[in-house]
């Protein structure tokens, strides 16, 4: 039995995607990471919203490091 696979980061699909500056790309992961860092391991819901808040914060610190760099 196979399940279908969607996944969380498609390049092609998120490509064109707005960067936020640098300072509130920063802001954003740092407020993440303290929100998400009473979750709950056990609770498969909160584990979940976990991950994918922090997924969205570093992938937008990663683009706006990558902005910064590249200027």
């Amino acid at each position: 039995m196979t399940t279908a696979h969607s996944p969380l980061h498609d390049p092609e699909r998120d490509g064109g995607r707005w960067v936020p500056p640098l300072d509130f790309a920063l802001e954003t992961a740092r407020d993440a990471l303290a929100k998400q860092a009473d979750a709950n391991i056990h609770d498969h819901r909160a584990t979940l919203t976990a991950a994918v808040v922090l997924d969205i914060a570093l992938r937008n610190l990663v683009a706006a490091l990558d902005r910064q760099a590249s200027r």
